[in-house]
């Protein structure tokens, strides 16, 4: 947590809707995704709603130069902001570009590495979305857990809008979730209460489709559109 909480208002270009307005202000990270391809490059999220790309071999520094000690600034992109904090950022195990992010402002977002901008963004809930995560078999599936109790999951095969699945697994905040590695149709969520819960999903959503990947390919191209 400490590789987060180092980053400055000071990286963040001054003319950024997001820019602090104190340039020597921490930036309060709430959530970080690493690349499974590219262990150097890694995505921060912030409790303002920024979104940081950074990388561990960065050697820019800082953009203000007014700051006594120059650090070696980790940022290489900021994204377009979250409204609210993010509290979750999970890499596609498929493809190198794509990550998802969850935030307070009640959407998910899907983004290319390489662009700016969120290429697709999910409104699911009127409400708090904690946690988003891929699923390690299916390249298009991914769920989510809510403030309102819910557990979703998405299959962009079959839907890029809704859910193909809602699971009303509390009334308290679901925090956290996970999937199985090792068995696929197998998906873990904790809550605000202090269960955990395990569940197991249908064949349809834990077994790997001809062509998916393509499929994938095709929606990770559209956003450079």
């Amino acid at each position: 947590s400490s590789g987060i909480n180092a980053e400055y208002g000071s990286d963040i270009p001054r003319d950024h809707p997001a820019a602090p307005a104190n340039r020597h202000a921490d930036i309060g990270g709430t959530a970080m995704g690493f690349s499974r391809e590219d262990p150097s490059v890694f995505v921060v999220g912030t409790e303002s709603g920024l979104i940081l790309k950074c990388s561990t071999l960065s050697t820019a520094l800082p953009l203000d130069k007014g700051i006594k000690v120059q650090f070696r600034s980790p940022i290489t992109l900021v994204y377009n902001s979250h409204n609210g904090p993010v509290y979750d950022v999970h890499f596609s195990h498929a493809h190198r570009n794509l990550f998802l992010t969850a935030s307070t402002d009640g959407t998910l977002r899907l983004y290319n590495t390489l662009q700016p901008k969120p290429f697709q963004v999910l409104e699911p809930v009127a409400g708090y979305v904690f946690s988003v995560q891929w699923s390690p078999v299916r390249p298009l599936v991914f769920a989510a857990t809510t403030a309102n109790g819910s557990l979703l999951v998405y299959d962009l095969k079959k839907n890029r809008i809704s859910p193909t699945l809602q699971i009303p697994v509390t009334q308290s905040p679901v925090h956290s979730l996970a999937f199985n590695r090792k068995s696929s149709d197998v998906l873990s969520t904790g809550d605000s209460r202090g269960s955990v819960k395990i569940w197991k999903l249908s064949e349809g959503l834990s077994t790997p489709i001809k062509g998916e990947q393509r499929i994938l390919d095709r929606i990770a191209a559209s956003s450079y559109e």
